[in-house]
């Protein structure tokens, strides 16, 4: 009877413990790619349950703060929300009561420039509406509106250069609805007089004019269209543009932002009026002009133009600025939550819903405010209204800081639990987190090893083929 040869039976053996060190490292090497998958060390119970129950329980604590985050984000817009229109009310009131006090003196000191091209609200954005985008620019001019006078010494023989004008500076003017005309300084020795022919003998604006008369130069329309000045060079040359605003239209404004802006600058009042378009006034005894400077926002709006004293009553003007309050607290909602018609939202501040805070809305409508329509034409219904509009503005004053406080302490407890979030999130990465440099490096040792031990398999197993077969 033959036996198995000793070095046979030792190859065997090899082939045994390289099988068992290959499983071995293809275990590893699974590990190790989930460990780089997951950027974890620790994937399941198995690899150390102590470790991944406290990872798990410390990410479901982030997460349950994530929740109650997003509540108080959601919080925090509806305040900002409700802040916007409030301010809205806030400058109609001022401008009903510089109404009421027109009323009083008995001045008309209105113009108006409603845009028709399309209606809208104030809480609509203005890149949702059609040809206006952020970068926008709206010139606003009062005066004359077909004229305006240097306040220079100006004769046919003033030079530029008399005016301390340099080559290359530039005038840009707007005749009715024709595109801006830009004038460039070429010789700064040129005379005003030649300066100014180049706007007739060159744009061909045939309803320009200009004169020289008296030591002052005066530009003016014939057919009495309206004249926009910009630039450095304007007021060089002498033209007064302190009642010249620019608006800059901003990213995510609203109807009511740009509204706002035209009642920052003083003298003009703006909003969506009842019939649902944009309308802009001016509360002095001029004329209101109107131009885009850049883009095409004025002009898609429809309040490009000029506007000169309307014909509408005291009376009407206040009445309309009361649907306007109306209108404007009915479009304050966010998330189905109206804080100025009396609405309530629950603010949670913790996971159990035990810390919470109940804001609750006020009613700022007119009639809430103790507002509503009145005949102007009596002395003693104005000063009547001239008292509801003080204590209306004193009660939107006290709702605004009411709301603010509330924002304040939401966006702080917003910011704490932000924080303890993060700091949650952290601690289970330090506890599990896994250093992807030695993963790596790890990853490919294991792969050189298998190559290694798959090789001693081969060799052995070409081994054994050789031994058996010389029985």
């Amino acid at each position: 009877m033959k036996t198995m040869p000793y070095n046979l039976v030792s190859t065997t053996t090899s082939i045994s413990t390289a099988l068992s060190q290959a499983k071995s490292l293809t275990a590893l090497y699974d590990k190790a790619s989930s460990s780089l998958a997951s950027g974890k060390t620790v994937n399941s119970s198995y690899d150390n349950p102590a470790l991944f129950f406290k990872d798990m329980r410390l990410n479901e604590h982030a997460k349950e703060l994530q929740n109650i985050i997003d509540g108080l984000s959601i919080a925090v817009s509806t305040l900002n929300a409700t802040d916007s229109s409030i301010d809205a009310v806030s400058d109609l009131l001022s401008h009903a009561k510089a109404i009421v006090s027109s009323a009083l003196d008995g001045q008309d000191h209105r113009s108006i420039l409603t845009g028709d091209c399309f209606t809208t609200s104030g809480q609509e954005k203005l890149s949702c509406l059609p040809n206006i985008k952020s970068g926008d620019e709206i010139l606003i001019r009062t005066g004359d509106a077909d004229k305006m006078v240097s306040s220079f010494a100006i004769d046919q023989k003033t030079t530029l250069a008399d005016l301390n004008i340099l080559e290359n500076e530039e005038l840009k003017i707007k005749i009715a609805d024709n595109e801006w005309v830009a004038l460039t300084v070429v010789d700064e020795n040129m005379t005003v007089n030649d300066f100014f022919a180049q706007i007739t003998n060159q744009a061909g604006l045939e309803n320009f004019t200009y004169d020289i008369t008296n030591r002052h130069l005066t530009i003016s329309t014939t057919d009495n269209s309206a004249i926009m000045l910009s630039g450095n060079l304007a007021e060089a040359l002498g033209f007064d543009l302190s009642e010249t605003y620019k608006i800059t239209i901003q990213e995510n404004w609203t109807v009511n932002d740009l509204a706002k802006a035209f009642s920052d600058l003083g003298d003009f009042c703006a909003y969506v009026n009842s019939r649902g378009y944009f309308e802009v006034s001016s509360i002095n005894t001029q004329d209101l002009i109107i131009a885009d400077l850049t883009g095409n926002s004025a002009q898609s709006f429809g309040i490009n133009g000029t506007a000169g004293h309307t014909g509408q009553t005291y009376t009407e003007q206040y009445n309309e600025i009361l649907i306007q309050i109306d209108n404007i607290i009915a479009d304050s909602s966010f998330n189905g939550v109206n804080l100025l018609q009396g609405d309530t939202i629950k603010v949670v501040f913790d996971e159990k819903a035990e810390n919470y805070r109940t804001i609750t809305g006020r009613n700022l409508d007119s009639s809430s405010l103790g507002l509503y329509p009145a005949d102007l034409t009596d002395k003693e219904n104005i000063q009547n209204v001239l008292e509801a509009l003080d204590l209306a503005n004193d009660q939107v004053k006290q709702s605004a800081s009411a709301f603010d406080r509330f924002s304040y302490m939401i966006q702080s407890r917003e910011t704490f639990l932000d924080a303890l979030s993060n700091t949650c999130s952290t601690g289970a990465e330090l506890l599990t987190g896994a250093d992807l440099n030695e993963i790596s490096a790890e990853i490919l040792a294991v792969e050189t090893q298998k190559q290694l031990v798959n090789s001693v398999i081969s060799i052995t197993l070409e081994a054994n083929s050789s031994v058996l077969s010389l029985f």
